[in-house]
């Protein structure tokens, strides 16, 4: 069973929650940008949360289904149709043999995810099939997809397979109910941060600046990491630094001055001085913005990002669950 991208929209990839244990030796971890988003994906079509997808930023794809299929579509906004039917995000949907899933443009937010029922069933690559593009590795021939790719669909769950019956016999291509983070992208995101060990490195000038301004992420901006633009951040003295593993939300600051947030795709080591980190639980909100989206920095303890991504994690349990029950409830 297999699944066609027609147009393969921008930047369009398969994607899990990434390759976990490799990076002593050099591999990233990557994985999908807003692993939220991902996971509500996958939980819609009845997959386990690590199942691939596919991710896509900015424009998403044109898909044709050649054989009758359970999907979903998370993260950004957008005006999804099937067959000139509009579908909606946040909810299973039914694709019948031979139609068209149409994404188009997102209209709030940079990341979109599709998860077919089974996942894509790619090879992995050292336990992952997320796509590695520099190495040329993972994914769907280690590289972003490309018009006319042909995609294979691993087998659906015992539970997806009677949730795509139900559907198709009462004639259904949606569910009345749907399920959305409710973020928006609009002004300008704090961002919550914790300082690094070089925090009190940086001159008491650039400390004061990095909390107290704005920062506007550049159109240079990747996977890898977000470039800044806003007030020159320096060192009190030049400092001479070994490497030293980074990860995602590291936040460097080269010579330029203009700080980088080091995402999904970053380097295993990094030599610049870092200033801050990120606090987990606002990584997915960073990640879907777009260029030109401007940033503020509030400076949180280590205490309480860890309360924060706890209460995160419980949260996401609790949608889990509530998806789970509303599917079994297309059964009755």
């Amino acid at each position: 069973m297999t699944l066609t991208l027609l147009q393969k929209g921008f930047a369009s990839s398969v994607q899990d929650l990434g390759r976990f244990g490799f990076q002593r030796y050099g591999i990233i971890v990557g994985g999908v940008m807003d692993p939220p988003s991902a996971k509500l994906a996958n939980w819609l079509v009845g997959n386990l949360e690590s199942a691939a997808l596919i991710e896509y930023s900015f424009i998403g794809p044109s898909v044709l289904f050649t054989e009758d299929t359970l999907f979903a579509l998370t993260g950004a906004d957008s005006h999804p149709n099937l067959d000139g039917r509009e579908i909606g995000t946040g909810r299973p949907c039914l694709a019948r043999k031979g139609e068209i899933l149409t994404v188009g443009g997102l209209v709030s937010g940079s990341r979109g995810y599709l998860a077919v029922a089974g996942g894509i069933d790619t090879p992995e690559w050292f336990g992952s099939r997320s796509t590695y593009e520099r190495a040329g590795q993972g994914g769907f021939k280690g590289r972003l997809l490309q018009d006319q790719d042909q995609l294979p669909i691993g087998k659906p769950s015992e539970l997806a397979t009677r949730i795509l019956k139900e559907m198709s016999h009462s004639g259904a291509t949606t569910t009345q109910w749907f399920f959305s983070f409710r973020r928006t992208y609009r002004g300008t995101k704090t961002i919550r941060i914790i300082p690094d060990m070089l925090w009190n490195r940086f001159s008491e000038d650039s400390r004061h600046a990095f909390l107290s301004t704005d920062y506007q992420i550049t159109a240079s901006s990747d996977r890898m990491g977000y470039r800044l633009e806003g007030k020159k951040l320096e060192l009190d003295q030049p400092l001479e630094l070994y490497s030293e593993a980074v990860t995602n939300g590291s936040i460097q600051v080269p010579r330029s001055g203009q700080p980088i947030i080091l995402l999904t795709d970053h380097q295993s080591t990094g030599g610049y001085p870092r200033i801050a980190q990120v606090a987990s639980v606002d990584l997915p909100v960073l990640a879907q913005l777009a260029p030109n989206s401007k940033l503020h920095f509030l400076q949180i303890s280590v205490e309480e990002a860890e309360t924060l991504l706890v209460n995160h994690w419980k949260d996401l349990d609790w949608l889990r669950r509530k998806v789970q029950a509303q599917l079994v409830s297309i059964l009755h």
